[in-house]
């Protein structure tokens, strides 16, 4: 009983960090290649007499 104790205090959290540093965070589109072209196009536009 101990060492499934054991096995929980530092096999849980020890879990929990590698699958925090390994596990991909999705991007938001609006934060994407995709999704920032639009908007450099249009700023660049609207300063150089584009709109």
């Amino acid at each position: 009983m101990i060492i499934l104790g054991w096995v929980v205090v530092i096999g849980l959290p020890l879990v929990v960090f590698v699958g925090a540093i390994l596990w991909p965070e999705r991007t938001p589109s609006e934060r994407s290649g995709d999704g920032i072209r639009p908007r450099i196009e249009a700023d660049n536009g609207w300063r150089y007499g584009g709109w």
